[in-house]
């Protein structure tokens, strides 16, 4: 919960990283699916010594926050994020990228006709120092062009693998009470090991919040803990079904969405 306060007390000086010349962000409009769905995505480039940050980067880094207000027709929207880089930022690992990175994302309109996209994206960029950046994409989608298709469609192809395809055999996630707040742990097991895996637990709402985990290996089983903070108001009615998992490996990296108690 810290990295987001954080990242709203800096918001207001996002000027400073363009002042610093990090590098570009750009809106490809894709292409309208089959299903009347939008495929879109965003195109970061940057410059030499530049990073910037995969959706949960760790308590070093700022993670990227998408404001749709002043969106019309804009119904579920789904990021197909490409698998991240393990950066050791002086001692502390974060999730991020450099050089030049697409985002896919899919828009589901909330009925039949054009979308009218009003998008403020809030990221971190970092060289020497670390940054607030901002961008707003303004447009029209209805399908009548296409754009940066060959980009987009390379990058759905560097995401991570999913359950079906990574060799998953089992999953098990627990939750028990530790101190102020909780811990979880994650246990999988995979027909293959995963080499040096980093294993990333998250959830659905910022009432919960997860720490980067400390992991173990045995064999092809990896045993994941981490610590938990509850935020919201109330009793904490936990939705296992909520949860997302993550190995990035040196050989392959895996999402799994939902994790059984």
């Amino acid at each position: 919960m810290l990295k987001y306060l954080l990242t709203a007390l800096l918001l207001p000086v996002a000027a400073l990283a363009q002042n610093m010349n990090y590098g570009s962000v750009k809106l490809l409009k894709g292409w309208q699916a089959e299903d009347g769905s939008y495929q879109i995505a965003l195109e970061f480039t940057l410059n030499d010594g530049w990073k910037t940050y995969w959706r949960t980067p760790g308590p070093a880094g700022l993670p990227p926050i998408f404001n749709w207000d002043g969106s019309d027709n804009v119904g579920e929207v789904r990021f197909d994020w490409p698998t991240p880089k393990i950066i050791d930022q002086s001692g502390m690992i974060t999730l991020g990228y450099y050089d030049h990175f697409v985002l896919p994302i899919r828009i589901t309109p909330e009925a039949d006709g054009p979308v009218r996209m009003a998008m403020t994206l809030n990221f971190g960029v970092c060289s020497d120092i670390c940054v607030p950046a901002q961008a707003v994409f303004l447009a029209r989608l209805d399908g009548s062009a296409e754009d940066g298709v060959a980009l987009i469609e390379a990058a759905l192809l560097k995401g991570p693998q999913t359950r079906e395809v990574s060799g998953l055999e089992s999953i098990v996630c627990t939750v028990k009470p530790s101190g102020n707040g909780f811990e979880i742990t994650a246990n999988l097991g995979f027909a293959e090991a995963i080499k040096a895996p980093m294993t990333v637990i998250e959830y659905g709402t910022r009432e919960i919040w997860i720490d980067f985990t400390e992991s173990e290996t045995e064999g092809s089983a990896i045993f994941a803990s981490a610590p938990m903070k509850y935020y919201g108001s109330g009793e904490m009615d936990m939705d296992m079904s909520a949860l997302t998992v993550s190995v990035f490996g040196a050989d392959r990296a895996v999402e799994i969405q939902g994790c059984p108690g």
